[in-house]
Parts: C-alpha cells; sequence; structure tokens
C-alpha cells in the first residue's frame, strides 16, 4: 500500500475513538520521531564517549555519512559552519547551533608530478630549479599546478639528448656531480681563469720554424712515460688558472730533468699564496701565477695538499714567503721540514698557430692553454667536441661563457660518420676522471675552436742538478729498500 493509502486508512480509524486533537498529536510524533533519528550523527560515530566521537582540531576524517555526503564532528567545522552536523554544537559543544553562514570548507589542494601527489605547498627540486605547489588562482579546483623557478642549468637533458642522437661529432654525458648547479654557478666553480687582458693579449709570440713533416697522432703521455701527470680535480673551487699552471710545471720540470724531479706541485699554494691582484676561487690571472712561480716558486702537493675543493674559497697561506726563500719550509699538510722549491723560467707565447703549437708539444711537452667555454661543454663525454649552439633561441642567461685554461698534451685525427678525417688536439681537464674521457677530452683542431689556439703558453723548468742528483738518490735509497723488504718477506715465508 502507498504511503498516502497508508495514512488515510489510519485516519478514518483513529478519528471516531480520539478526536480531532488527538488525531494531530500522533500526526507530529510520527513525524518527528525519523527527524530526531536522523539528527543524531556525531554521537552515532564509533567510540563510547563524546570525546572518542568528536575530534579536537582539525581531523578530516571525523565525519559521518549524511544524505550523498558527509559532515563533519571536528572543531574545524565550527569555522565553517556548514559542514558541521546537525549535532554538533548540542553533543560536541553543549552549545545552540549558531546561524548558518556559507563560507566553504577550504579546498585541499594537491599537485600532481610523475604519478605521485603532493600537498599544497610542497616543494620539488627539478635540477638547478625549484617548484612549488600552488593553488588554482581561482580557488575553484582542488588540483594546482606547479610555480617553478627558471634558472639555466649546466646540465640539460634535452640538449644531451639532442647531441647523443644526432651528429655533432661528440657524445654527451649527465654528470652526476654537475647535476642541480646553475650555469653562473658552474661558470663560477668550475672555470676560474680571467680572459687575458690587452697588455698580455699583445705578449710577442716565439716564432717557432716547422720545417718537418708532423706526426697524425701524438701523445705526450706515450713519448714520456711516467713524466706526464694524472688528472686534477679542482673541485668547487674557480681555479683552473692555478691547476693548469702547475701541471703544466710539473710535466715540463720532470720531462727536463729527465724524470730526476717527479713531483706535482701545489695548486693549494699558488692558490692561497699568490693573492696579489689575484681573487683566488673566483678566478686568477694567468701572467700573476707565472710571476709568483718564477719569483718564488711552490713546493710539492704532498707537502701541501689541495682542499679548496671542499671549502670553496682560498684559505689563508700556510707557508711563509721568507721560508720559501731559505728553503726552509714545514709543510702544512703532514708537519715535515722540505728544502724542496720549485720554480719555473718566466712563460713565452707561442703563435696562434697549428703547426707551431704541435712542434712546441713534439720538442718541449704539454703547453698551457686558455678557451671560451660554452654552456654545452660541461656534458661532454668523448668525441671531438665542437659548439653546438642548441641554446640560441634561449635568453642570454643560458648561453653565459666563461674562461677556462687547461693542457694540451697531443693531437690527433679521427674519422666523422661521414668518413672524413678530423683533426682534434687532446688536452687534460681538472674537473677529474670522472668527466669527459677519464678526465680528458678533444676539441676540434685548426679551426679556433673556442679561442682553443688563441692564447698558448710554454715554459721551462728551473731544473737544479743538486735538487736533479738528491732525488735520483732518493729514488734509488726508496727502491733499494723496497728491494730489500721484498726480499725478506720471501726468505721469512720460506722460513
Amino acid at each position: 500500500m502507498a504511503r498516502g493509502g497508508r495514512m488515510a486508512s489510519l485516519l478514518q480509524f483513529c478519528l471516531p475513538h480520539f478526536g480531532v486533537k488527538s488525531i494531530w498529536a500522533l500526526l507530529f510524533l510520527t513525524l518527528s520521531i525519523p527527524l530526531l533519528v536522523e539528527s543524531r550523527h556525531c554521537s552515532r560515530r564509533p567510540g563510547q564517549k563524546y570525546w572518542d566521537q568528536c575530534c579536537e582540531g582539525r581531523d578530516d576524517e571525523c565525519t559521518y555519512p549524511i544524505a550523498d555526503t558527509v559532515c563533519y564532528c571536528d572543531a574545524f567545522c565550527n569555522r565553517t559552519i556548514h559542514d558541521c552536523c546537525p549535532d554538533f554544537w548540542e553533543y560536541c559543544r553543549g552549545e545552540t547551533r549558531p546561524p548558518e553562514y556559507t563560507t566553504p570548507r577550504p579546498i585541499q589542494v594537491i599537485c600532481q608530478d610523475n604519478g605521485d601527489y603532493y600537498k599544497y605547498g610542497t616543494v620539488l627540486k627539478r635540477n638547478c630549479n625549484t617548484c612549488t605547489c600552488v593553488s588554482d588562482p581561482m580557488g575553484s579546483s582542488k588540483y594546482g599546478s606547479w610555480s617553478c623557478t627558471n634558472f639555466a642549468c649546466v646540465l640539460r637533458p634535452e640538449h644531451i639528448n639532442t647531441v647523443n642522437t644526432q651528429n655533432y661529432g661528440w657524445q654527451s654525458s649527465n654528470y652526476t656531480f654537475l647535476w642541480g648547479l646553475k650555469l653562473k654557478d658552474g661558470k663560477k666553480y668550475r672555470l676560474g681563469t680571467m680572459e687575458p687582458g690587452p697588455s698580455v693579449a699583445r705578449m710577442t709570440s716565439l716564432r717557432v720554424h716547422v720545417n718537418e713533416i708532423l706526426p697524425d697522432f701524438f701523445d705526450a703521455r706515450s713519448r714520456w712515460p711516467g713524466m706526464i701527470h694524472p688528472v686534477q680535480d679542482q673541485g668547487n673551487c674557480g681555479a683552473s688558472w692555478a691547476f693548469s699552471t702547475t701541471g703544466v710545471a710539473s710535466d715540463r720540470l720532470t720531462i727536463h730533468s729527465h724524470g730526476g724531479i717527479n713531483d706535482m706541485l701545489s695548486p693549494q699554494q699558488l692558490l692561497s699564496c699568490n693573492s696579489k691582484n689575484q681573487f683566488g676561487c673566483e678566478g686568477g690571472h694567468l701572467d700573476r701565477a707565472w710571476w709568483y712561480m718564477r719569483k718564488t716558486g711552490v713546493v710539492e702537493e704532498n707537502c701541501y695538499p689541495y682542499s679548496s675543493g671542499q671549502s670553496k674559497i682560498k684559505g689563508n697561506c700556510m707557508v711563509r714567503r721568507s721560508a720559501m726563500h731559505t728553503r726552509n719550509i714545514r709543510c702544512p699538510g703532514n708537519g715535515r721540514m722540505t728544502k724542496s722549491v720549485y720554480a719555473s723560467t718566466p712563460p713565452y707565447r707561442i703563435a696562434p698557430s697549428e703547426r707551431e703549437i704541435m712542434k712546441e708539444i713534439l720538442d718541449n711537452g704539454p703547453v698551457q692553454a686558455t678557451f671560451e667555454v660554452k654552456e654545452d661543454f660541461y656534458m661532454y663525454k668523448d668525441g671531438v667536441y665542437r659548439y653546438t649552439n642548441l641554446a640560441r633561441n634561449d635568453p642570454p642567461e643560458f648561453r653565459d661563457t666563461g674562461y677556462h685554461s687547461v693542457k694540451i698534451i697531443g693531437w690527433g685525427l679521427d674519422l666523422s660518420k661521414a668518413g672524413e678525417p678530423v683533426k682534434y688536439w687532446l688536452c687534460a681537464n681538472s674537473w677529474g676522471p670522472e668527466w669527459g674521457d677519464d678526465g680528458y677530452f678533444k676539441i676540434l683542431r685548426g679551426t679556433n675552436e673556442c679561442k682553443i689556439e688563441s692564447f698558448v703558453v710554454g715554459v721551462w723548468g728551473k731544473v737544479n742538478g743538486k735538487q736533479v742528483l738528491k732525488n735520483r738518490r732518493t729514488k734509488r735509497r726508496l727502491r733499494h729498500l723496497r728491494h730489500i723488504r721484498k726480499r725478506y718477506r720471501l726468505l721469512r715465508h720460506l722460513i
């Protein structure tokens, strides 16, 4: 029977027996009981006491079903009246329900990234930029968006992919130690050589007459085995000016002394003590570095080890100038005393000629070269580097460049995909063996790529005969001691 039919039958039965007033009372009770039951929400939540059923603060799980949605029994609903369950004020607060307002409960903004969801205000790191989850400006959606900074980064995945999939003649890589670094910081901490000033740039070049046929391939490591020192790592300090200077000086001292001197010289001393008109980890001038090498000299790396790559500062000079002149130096690294100080003659500039540079390396050893580092050089892995200009349509800050100095230790020929010969210089960088081809790179030869042939310097080491003899005697004594120890261990094993 329909709801209306049942009500009519009830009235026909009750009217003769109870009268009109009684009938209206019965109707009121009949209609009120469901409303009273339906108004119980917070009190019907699981829990024995009201403090289990009513929640303090904001708790979006403190709800009870009502119609096709939910109402709230948390204290936060008291700020937005329409969220609260009907019995919240009486049951949870013991108060009379206040009048209704229309302020909505704030939308819980969420942002999405690679299938994951993040709350409003979350900050993510994307390469060298940061992205913050922000709400919809109109406030009409729970889905927010990411507001990101737009700095130029040292490594750009889209450029790495382009170089590796197209025919540029070289391959690139995503280096962990460079990821997340801004391009301006890469220039600040990974380069460090000041562009040669006008007076230095006008320095007269030493002319070399090349009448012979030069080889197609040359590597100083093969010509002078054990005399070319390994790749170093300047870390987060713009000290290429110091590393390339001590690197070339170390190699040439070893070559010119025929192996009698084979110590790696200290870039840290040059960085910390050569302070006049220099800027430490923020860059330096090569002419000032060679001036210090000529006038004062430096100790070996083991005596004064490198530390600025971690601290990002040049640090205080730990050797006194007077001690350098008297050859009575206490090593900052191990506290021992040493008399070994290594110096050089004044540097000489080599003409910006491919063949003359080759002849100088062939005869005298590695040379120091200054070149302009473009934004894509940081991602070099192997092959013959040439500038790609992939950022040509980007703002200027995405194409920021800086000067860097390295050792050129040889040259060679490579083949392009079309089978054509590609000439290159073989260079030692100062970013550690994890970068490039075990720390080395090849760059286009004969075209002054990135100004690599514009300012090339050579030098002669000051070789002291007594010092060479002393070093040779020391090495012979060490070899003799190692031989004795080896024989002793063998005899002990046999016994």
